[in-house]
């Protein structure tokens, strides 16, 4: 009974690390740049995964003629 116990959370453990493998390797790091009149600022980087990094590599916002904003990732 106890083998069985063991072989179900070895199992479920094993399932659980190969699901969150697969996301980790989706995984960049993200900035926001701003440009406004030839100035760029960045955020600080932040590790990002899956859909959320599609969104962001994806992203990209005009304010008029000299001001934008989007994502480096890396």
């Amino acid at each position: 009974m106890a083998k069985g116990i063991l072989k179900a959370l070895s199992a479920a453990f094993l399932m659980f690390l190969a699901l969150s493998s697969c996301e980790l390797l989706d995984c960049k790091t993200c900035e926001a740049v701003n440009m406004t009149n030839g100035v760029e600022t960045r955020s600080p980087g932040v590790l990002t995964c899956g859909d959320e990094l599609a969104e962001k590599e994806d992203y990209y916002e005009s304010y008029g003629s000299n001001s934008y904003s989007y994502y480096d990732c890396y």
